[in-house]
């Protein structure tokens, strides 16, 4: 998986995340997703990391802010960032590069960019908790890197792989 951290919005959603997000199981930080499924760990070559390295280093970095609780139908609740445009940015550029990898297998006709708090787990509980989390909105960032994480061997954790940098704003001090 490639993906951009939100260790802002950790304090605010990782308790609910741990119990309502079967991903988090598996040690996955906060996050919006750049592009899932990616290669298979043994397929990533140091030429992928190569390239991956410079088609970020080509993207600036962006502040975010997540300031709405959203819901995908009732299976779904998450945070929706502003702007989405730089996310949305981010994986056309890594689709453009590696066409064979569409988003989610092209399930979906449009990338939303979200931070998931729950999915799949009972409907009145994911309401509680998007109610909690609205609480402690809005929460701001900056995003300066995107994450490959590939699942380890044997566990099925997520583990870091690579950090790459996206490009600084020019104008900032």
């Amino acid at each position: 998986i490639l993906l951009v951290p939100m260790t802002p919005a950790e304090g605010a959603i990782d308790r609910y995340r741990r119990r309502l997000d079967p991903s988090s199981r598996h040690r996955s930080p906060a996050h919006v997703t750049v592009l899932f499924p990616f290669m298979l760990p043994a397929q990533i070559s140091n030429a992928v990391i190569g390239q991956l390295n410079e088609l970020f280093a080509q993207c600036d970095g962006f502040e975010f802010t997540l300031s709405e609780v959203r819901w995908f139908d009732d299976r779904v609740v998450y945070l929706a960032p502003t702007p989405v445009e730089p996310f949305v940015k981010l994986t056309s550029a890594v689709t453009a590069a590696f066409p064979q990898y569409p988003p989610y297998e092209g399930a979906f006709d449009e990338v939303i960019p979200h931070v998931c708090v729950g999915r799949e787990a009972p409907k009145l509980l994911m309401q509680a908790a998007g109610w909690l989390v609205k609480r402690r909105l809005p929460i701001t960032g900056t995003v300066n890197e995107v994450w490959l994480m590939t699942t380890g061997d044997p566990e099925p954790y997520w583990v870091l792989r690579n950090a790459f940098a996206l490009r600084k704003d020019p104008g900032a001090s």
